[in-house]
């Protein structure tokens, strides 16, 4: 009779915790994918205008003394 009472005071949906980590095993991959949507979108609304700067500093080591020598067009015939 005692354990049938403890039995019934117990909340019917208490599982220890065991449905909430076997949620998180099972949807892993749209947590994870989520959460890099999310930080990629933060630094892309931060470095927006501030990006540009890596850009041209990469189109200059492009346009260095040496390369352009080697990019540049033959002759027209």
């Amino acid at each position: 009779m005692n354990i049938a009472l403890q039995h019934s005071l117990t909340p019917a949906g208490n599982d220890g915790g065991h449905f909430g980590l076997s949620w998180v095993k099972a949807h892993l991959a749209q947590i994870i994918e989520s959460f890099w949507f999310c930080l990629s979108f933060i630094l892309f609304l931060l470095m927006g205008p501030f990006s540009a700067v890596v850009v041209l500093i990469g189109l200059a080591s492009l346009a260095s003394g040496e390369k352009r020598e080697q990019m540049r067009e033959p002759a027209r015939l």
